[in-house]
């Protein structure tokens, strides 16, 4: 792998109802139609739990204390590698203050999404290619855990 080869990471913030569970999902400003997760390019001699919480701070203004980091899930691409953790969304202080009908309030938006949301794992949107695998490996992970 060169030096170029690029590291994301970020969070995959779920939550379970009797009746389903919902991963939330980000669409960027640049997305026709295809949804990820939030997530960001690790700096420099950043550790990589510190990147995954940062990146979600800034395009969501959710924090999310890694204590509550669960399972890791990695795809690995040509230009770039992504890994994901999962986390609870009842982890996260004033989560519900921040949406209303499983979408982020616009206020909380960061410039670099135009959207974020919660999707059902029965029902989800299309997978930018980058992240494809990985919510795959994750759909299966929370069907087999709840």
């Amino acid at each position: 792998m060169n030096s170029d080869h690029k590291k994301a990471y970020g969070l995959c913030i779920y939550k379970i109802s009797k009746k389903s569970i919902k991963v939330l999902l980000c669409k960027g400003v640049t997305s026709k139609d295809s949804w990820g997760f939030l997530k960001g390019v690790v700096l420099k001699n950043e550790e990589e739990k510190t990147c995954a919480q940062r990146e979600v701070e800034e395009e969501s203004s959710l924090y999310v204390k890694k204590q509550y980091f669960e399972e890791y899930f990695e795809q690995l691409n040509e230009e770039k590698d992504v890994g994901i953790w999962l986390v609870e969304s009842s982890c996260i202080v004033d989560m519900d203050d921040k949406f209303i009908d499983d979408k982020l309030l616009d206020n909380f938006l960061s410039w670099e999404n135009q959207k974020v949301k919660f999707f059902s794992l029965d029902d989800l949107p299309l997978i930018r290619d980058k992240q494809m695998y990985i919510m795959r490996d994750i759909r299966d992970f929370l069907q087999n855990k709840h």
